[in-house]
């Protein structure tokens, strides 16, 4: 009888620590993976602003650098037209 409890604890507190054990492992799991979900999302999300940003600031600078130069070469003609 005494040899029947002693398994049965021993078999109930196994069964306890697997049981704790894999509840601690499934929640290091879940955070590890809803930790790099995280991180993945915000380094896409900064990796597409940044190159919103690199691409705006380029277009923004070629339409600028076109437009000077449009009307640098308009104000010249202008001035040689009116000088001949």
């Amino acid at each position: 009888m005494y040899c029947n409890v002693l398994y049965c604890t021993v078999l109930y507190y196994t069964v306890l620590y697997c049981n704790l054990f894999y509840a601690l492992y499934s929640t290091v799991l879940y955070c590890t993976v809803l930790y790099c979900t995280i991180m993945y999302s915000t380094v896409l999300y900064c990796t597409v602003l940044y190159c919103t940003v690199l691409y705006c600031t380029v277009l923004y600078s070629t339409v600028l650098y076109c437009t000077v130069l449009y009307c640098t070469l308009l104000y010249c003609t202008l001035l040689y037209s009116t000088v001949l």
